[in-house]
């Protein structure tokens, strides 16, 4: 990655070169200056890059469903278990539901130019990003 991308994308590089990757390593998100990086299967984190060297990272949790009731079961587990765990998770993470693809995602926000914190932000996010998804749907299946 040339110097100039590097500046540009801040957070969003240091993680990818952490990873060992680059851009061209990721597929481009619906967003404008959105990667993917597909993790484990149905397991993606999204980077975006939101100006300055601060980046948003998301986990897609799951796809809301096509009724009205069955989207209104599904908010009200996912926020419920977001309630139960809020006290266990890293500082500024939170729930959304995109528009870009319809589903609830866990976010957090690194506004940080210090690779080790980036670091550590970014791994603590996926690990809980990916520990609530699996607690939803064991949640999901016993109603």
């Amino acid at each position: 990655m040339n110097a100039n991308l590097a500046t540009r994308y801040g957070a969003l590089n240091k993680i990818l070169e952490s990873l060992g990757m680059t851009l061209s390593d990721t597929e481009q998100c619906a967003g404008e200056g959105g990667y993917r990086i597909d993790f484990e299967k149905n397991f993606t984190i999204e980077l975006q890059h939101l100006g300055g060297s601060d980046c948003r990272v998301s986990a897609r949790i799951f796809s809301l469903g096509k009724s009205l009731q069955v989207q209104e079961n599904q908010i009200k587990l996912a926020l419920a278990l977001f309630g139960e765990l809020k006290n266990d998770m890293p500082d500024g993470v939170s729930t959304a539901i995109s528009n870009h693809d319809n589903c609830l995602r866990l976010c957090v926000e690194i506004v940080s130019e210090n690779k080790d914190i980036i670091m550590s932000q970014f791994q603590d996010f996926v690990h809980v990003a990916f520990a609530y998804k699996q607690t939803y749907f064991q949640h999901k299946g016993m109603t």
